[in-house]
């Protein structure tokens, strides 16, 4: 949509200066037409975007993918110009892997069974030099395959928090919802827009909550932040992106 309305200025910047080198004219305006077909682009939308520009009258047909334009002769090489700049094809979506691990970090000392994955060792070594929590252990992880432009909605009742009226250990649902996934034009880094994580943790009334929207470089894990859940606990959200075929 940025290139899009780019092109639109640069157009309206182009017809604005082509009229500037013209005295006004005290004949009869002429209108030329011209018969668009496009290959790509939705006519409806181009359509629209064009009468922007103000100064024409457009016809389109959805069927035959075609736009009649009506417009002065000196407008018509810019709005040429801003359709072939439109009617491009779109980029082809791409498959994304997203792993979520839920890490919790507490004051308590570390037990037999808390030995975080050797692939969170690292994550852990840098969270331990930032929070002075003396033990780390995953509480929870969510894999999904979504793909480029798509939303992303998932939950889990993977994690269990031990507590003093059930040692056995009560489940922590965890719901996450992605507005949007995307790649940054080098290609290989995911952004995630608007991520809303929501942890209902057990006797703690209203959800948890983390928002941010993130950029993850293709196979690194980042911290994308810190929820406090009681006095010395807390809840780290740590994410990794791959991309597959």
């Amino acid at each position: 949509m940025k290139r899009i309305v780019a092109v639109l200025m640069l157009a309206g910047l182009a017809w604005a200066a082509q009229e500037n080198k013209n005295e006004p004219s005290k004949t009869l305006t002429v209108y030329t037409q011209k018969l668009f077909v496009l290959k790509y682009a939705d006519p409806g939308q181009v359509a629209s975007l064009l009468h922007a520009l103000g100064g024409l009258n457009i016809d389109r047909d959805s069927q035959m993918r075609a736009l009649a334009v009506t417009a002065e002769p000196r407008a018509m090489g810019v709005i040429e110009e801003a359709i072939k700049q439109l009617d491009t094809p779109a980029a082809a979506p791409k498959n994304v892997e997203l792993t979520m691990y839920l890490v919790m970090g507490s004051d308590a000392e570390a037990s037999a069974n808390s030995a975080v994955p050797k692939e969170l060792e690292s994550v852990v070594a840098q969270l331990t030099s930032a929070f002075p929590f003396k033990s780390y252990r995953q509480m929870d992880l969510i894999e999904v395959r979504t793909r480029t432009g798509e939303r992303v909605n998932v939950d889990s009742a993977g994690g269990l928090v031990v507590t003093n009226d059930n040692p056995v250990g009560k489940p922590v649902w965890t719901e996450i919802a992605i507005r949007a996934i995307g790649l940054a034009q080098d290609g290989s880094t995911v952004r995630l827009d608007e991520m809303r994580a929501s942890i209902h943790w057990p006797d703690i009334p209203p959800p948890l909550s983390l928002n941010a929207s993130v950029d993850v470089k293709e196979g690194q894990k980042v911290v994308v932040g810190r929820i406090g859940v009681k006095q010395g606990q807390a809840l780290f959200l740590v994410l990794t992106a791959h991309l597959v075929p």
